[in-house]
């Protein structure tokens, strides 16, 4: 995996959008009634930023991953005939967990997780390893999607924005 670790594109303030930034998106983690999380455009990024409540530092933060635009029709892509397809239909083994591609320098990965937001809830988890996470100062920038929302409209949504964006 390359080490190459790019610029952060800034936090979204959610009340206060530059020009670059365009809200694609509302999401509601219904495990985290209080966080607020948005899909925005922000240049040539898809970025999932979330307004949370902090416990340890008692304030409201901001968090976010980024991921290249041209990303999201393969990860679009990854999810509906890798992750959901049986194997007979094209989908992966049993054994095949993960996948990962690089786009304009950056690597984009995709792993399913046992445990996703709560104990015993299937999910995926989209990785960018070339890029740091803001709080914790560390790469892969991580984004997890319990898998019902993916198929309660979420996979539809993210269909739409990769249609608009693509190139």
């Amino acid at each position: 995996m390359s080490q190459n670790i790019c610029k952060p594109l800034g936090l979204v303030d959610h009340n206060n959008l530059k020009s670059d930034e365009e809200v694609l998106l509302s999401l509601n983690y219904e495990m985290f009634p209080d966080d607020k999380v948005l899909l925005v455009k922000k240049g040539e990024h898809l970025v999932v930023s979330t307004d949370y409540y902090s416990k340890m530092k008692k304030v409201r933060r901001y968090a976010q991953e980024e991921y290249p635009l041209v990303a999201l029709p393969w990860i679009v892509d990854s999810i509906e005939n890798r992750f959901f397809k049986k194997p007979e239909d094209g989908g992966f083994s049993n054994f095949e967990r993960s996948t990962h591609k690089e786009f304009v320098g950056e690597i984009i990965g995709i792993n399913v997780m046992m445990h996703c937001c709560e104990e015993n809830l299937p999910g995926l988890n989209i990785w960018n390893g070339n890029r740091e996470d803001y709080i914790a100062k560390i790469s892969p920038q991580e984004w997890d999607i319990p898998l019902y929302m993916l198929k309660e409209g979420l996979l539809d949504e993210l269909k739409k924005i990769a249609a608009k964006y693509s190139i």
